[in-house]
């Protein structure tokens, strides 16, 4: 299977992705600890010392976040992929308050319209991974490492791309609207 590393545990590994090879019946938690044997630096940042999935580690199975799923348990096959996102950083410890609202597609998986949402960071790179920590959305969110083509952010009336694209600071206090800008068969 394919797993793709990202920010920091890219940095760590030296790679942005390899292949694992997976046999039937292994499960998330295999393919992690075949990549940790593989790349054994990548260690402190995947596992806690117990040997469960440290907690700030998104771990992404075909675009749906293993939490949402059956966890490190979710079964996997040679033709998935796992992307596998570090804990965000960069933000100095400050938190951001936001309102999150999502439109179209977002609200019906989230089943809501707004939240309150607090991150670690000050930009667009530094809050999606936080979204996507703590939202069933990577799959309708993102492409690869980019966000899908149709998806627009708009931080405070202004679309993300104007402002900075993933560099665009998110203040405290913002407006932040998650737009699914045209109906797509799933």
């Amino acid at each position: 299977m394919e797993v793709r590393l990202f920010a920091t545990l890219r940095q760590i590994a030296g790679k942005r992705s390899l292949q694992i090879p997976v046999e039937p019946g292994q499960t998330v938690g295999d393919a992690l600890r075949a990549l940790v044997e593989r790349l054994p630096k990548l260690e402190e940042a995947i596992w806690n010392p117990d040997g469960s999935l440290a907690g700030h580690v998104a771990v992404v199975l075909n675009g749906r976040d293993v939490r949402h799923l059956a966890g490190v348990d979710t079964p996997v096959c040679d033709e998935d992929r796992l992307d596998v996102f570090p804990p965000v950083g960069g933000g100095g410890g400050q938190m951001r308050h936001v309102e999150l609202k999502f439109t179209s597609h977002f609200r019906a998986r989230v089943g809501k319209s707004k939240v309150h949402f607090a991150f670690e960071g000050r930009t667009l790179r530094e809050f999606i991974p936080a979204v996507l920590r703590r939202f069933d959305l990577a799959d309708l969110l993102m492409e690869g490492d980019e966000l899908r083509p149709y998806v627009r952010v708009v931080i405070n009336g202004r679309f993300s791309y104007t402002v900075g694209g993933w560099e665009a600071e998110i203040p405290d206090g913002s407006t932040v609207v998650l737009i699914h800008s045209y109906v797509v068969a799933f």
